[in-house]
């Protein structure tokens, strides 16, 4: 009896809410009659919850039908329109949340590597199940990559121009940059699309245009070194060869590595896993300065230097207008003192764990000193020796700054949490 009544009682709830939308939607085209026949409506749900069940059903099936006489072809809606409403008031509210308080943001890169990660690679022996590859990229954001070899012979990988090199996505590796699409095909994005011989036939890869390759090849083919330079300083093997693209031939450089493959033998096989998700605050910098050691996001449109694409940045503000800025060792000086305000600032000058310490290149090459200029902010990545930063394309205008990173809420790692 107790679970009839609670029916009873729920169906009077669900009409009376269908009484007050009719007078909210409609009450500007309602007639004196019809909220006459609208106040009844709700006399007689009243009543209803005294009545034995079967009558209160029978009852309320007559109001229902009342109600719709008065709602029109709106009111009382259907379970399809309240879903279109409920959809369509979510999506406005995501949007102005997005718009005006907190928006996510992707990292691309490892400038700010290890308080933050971009995208990452890790090597993959075998075949994953899908199962297994299903869960990393859940929780991982992992998509797996491969490529095989066409032929049997000597592997040969393509170097890039020294020009090439200096680029903003540059490398060591020759790579051309091509038209994409992303989101299962609905937008238009760009991928670096790089090639690889072996004996006389060539085969490509594509990955995301912010992901450099050249950490993956080194791991594969050469897990001692240390660096690329150490590579082609001792290995000397670097030829002219052509590579065929779309009926053209380009004269690149390549590197002869002597490792054999053989047709259909993977030639790399990784995984590359999806760069830190950040929530930015859009609103504090509005009512407060943004301060030194702010994990900061800003626009690239009117950075001179950075005009290439619009973009956006998330580097460590460790500068502010008048301020002066030198490295001396491994540690970032602020106006005559090791820099404070961050965490970060204090690991890079001791070198601990991972953090690799600040280093000499651009505006702060060794005794150098910068000044900042007003209405500009000087921005630098935690991950000082590989971070494209204000050193070599200089200021951020203050107009450019969209917000302060407060919380990293993908992938589940041990950086989920409020960002540093």
């Amino acid at each position: 009896m107790f679970f009839k009544k609670n029916k009873v009682r729920d169906w009077a709830k669900y009409l009376s809410e269908i009484a007050n939308k009719i007078e909210n939607y409609r009450k500007d085209i309602l007639n004196t009659e019809q909220f006459g026949r609208l106040s009844e409506a709700r006399r007689r749900i009243g009543d209803a919850l005294s009545l034995p069940q079967a009558e209160a059903y029978k009852s309320f099936n007559e109001i229902e039908r009342l109600l719709q006489s008065i709602g029109g072809s709106v009111y009382p809606a259907s379970g399809l329109v309240e879903n279109v409403e409920v959809f369509l008031f979510a999506a406005i509210l995501a949007i102005a949340v997005r718009t005006f308080f907190f928006q996510p943001f992707r990292i691309p890169t490892n400038s700010m590597w290890p308080t933050y990660a971009g995208m990452t690679h890790e090597l993959v022996e075998g075949r994953r199940s899908v199962p297994e590859k299903v869960k990393r990229w859940m929780f991982l954001g992992a998509s797996n990559f491969n490529v095989q070899a066409q032929d049997t012979g000597t592997l040969k990988i393509p170097i890039a121009a020294q020009s090439d090199k200096m680029s903003p996505y540059g490398g060591i590796l020759y790579y051309k940059v091509v038209d994409a699409r992303k989101w299962f095909g609905l937008l238009p994005s760009q991928e670096r699309e790089y090639t690889f011989v072996v004996g006389e036939r060539q085969s490509t890869l594509r990955v995301p245009l912010e992901f450099c390759f050249d950490d993956v090849v080194l791991a594969t083919l050469f897990p001692k070194a240390r660096s690329w330079n150490e590579v082609l300083d001792r290995s000397m093997r670097i030829r002219p060869l052509k590579i065929s693209k779309d009926g053209r031939e380009d004269r690149v450089n390549y590197l002869d590595t002597k490792v054999q493959k053989s047709a259909g033998e993977d030639i790399f096989n990784f995984d590359i896993l999806a760069g830190d998700m950040l929530f930015v605050d859009k609103i504090s910098y509005h009512f407060l300065p943004p301060k030194v050691g702010d994990p900061f996001v800003f626009r690239t449109r009117n950075i001179d230097r950075l005009n290439y694409d619009d973009k956006y940045f998330i580097k460590r503000l460790v500068g502010l207008p008048g301020d002066r800025l030198q490295i001396q060792g491994s540690a970032l000086y602020r106006n005559g003192r090791p820099i404070e305000g961050a965490e970060a600032f204090e690991l890079n000058r001791k070198q601990i764990e991972k953090y690799p310490g600040y280093t000499h290149s651009g505006a702060l090459e060794r005794d150098c000193v910068v000044e900042v200029p007003g209405n500009c902010y000087f921005a630098m990545g935690d991950n000082s020796p590989h971070s494209y930063d204000s050193r070599g394309w200089g200021f951020v205008p203050n107009g450019e700054v969209i917000g302060r990173a407060t919380f990293v809420l993908y992938p589940f790692t041990r950086r989920w949490g409020c960002a540093k």
